[in-house]
């Protein structure tokens, strides 16, 4: 869904696009991510540690620079449960995905290392 979102966004409104209302290096991360999304799930099939490793990274710093740049209408000034909700799901989302990527990671290095050594 990431690289889905991406491309769309670049499709309509450019690369470093305006539109992003942000500074230029959050543009570039959010770029950045048309990128490093299917990368990562490339490196899933191909070099299954690799790609468990990237996807680890790109959620957590994705997860921890959405949150800080929002972090006022998120948390400060957030509206109601149901509004954030229906403004905020792609994050609420980010989020989930990052909590499943962290339970299973252990689980998921260790099978990935056992398919591999045998």
């Amino acid at each position: 869904m990431g690289t889905f979102t991406h491309v769309q966004w670049m499709l309509i409104n450019g690369v470093l696009s305006v539109n992003y209302n942000a500074p230029l290096l959050t543009k570039i991360f959010w770029d950045s991510l048309t990128f490093l999304d299917p990368i990562a799930a490339i490196l899933l099939f191909v070099r299954p540690k690799t790609g468990l490793v990237l996807t680890l990274i790109i959620i957590t710093v994705d997860v921890i620079h959405n949150n800080l740049f929002y972090i006022d209408e998120l948390y400060i000034n957030a509206p109601n449960l149901t509004i954030w909700i229906q403004k905020y799901w792609m994050i609420l989302g980010q989020i989930i995905f990052a909590l499943f990527v962290y339970l299973r990671f252990k689980y998921n290095y260790k099978a990935i290392k056992m398919i591999i050594n045998n």
